[in-house]
């Protein structure tokens, strides 16, 4: 999970008290995929490596670099990351969530994460991207 859990199906009370905590906290359905977190183009999401974008701009699987910092820090994370999977709250072009892992270390790293930075779409000169859906 990158943020959130069930808490609107399991207890639609906590709802609001969840949202008051943190306004972008996000629901996930439980999965049995023996592979674990799954993302929009179907391959298993590798935590710290996956993003979700949004397809408009980026394509999914695209190879992006990655430059900005952790969350709450100024320890620098600079890596190749891929667009595994998109997000109702990514929208734009320099914009990506990253992919934590699951647990509640990977949830409180990823409830901090407001980080701005700097992200490289890796494309081959000359070629089209793919149309968006």
């Amino acid at each position: 999970m990158r943020r959130g859990g069930f808490i609107g199906a399991v207890n639609p009370a906590k709802l609001q008290e969840a949202l008051n905590v943190n306004a972008s906290y996000v629901f996930f359905r439980e999965s049995s995929d023996p592979r674990g977190v799954v993302g929009a183009l179907g391959v298993p999401l590798v935590p710290q490596y996956s993003l979700a974008i949004d397809r408009r701009f980026i394509p999914l699987g695209a190879p992006l670099f990655l430059a900005t910092t952790h969350p709450l820090s100024a320890e620098t994370l600079i890596r190749l990351a891929a667009a595994h999977d998109t997000g109702g709250a990514i929208r734009g072009i320099v914009r990506a969530d990253l992919f934590w892992g699951t647990g509640p270390e990977a949830g409180a790293m990823a409830g901090r994460m407001r980080q701005t930075g700097k992200m490289w779409l890796l494309w081959p000169r000359g070629e089209a991207l793919p149309k968006s859906d």
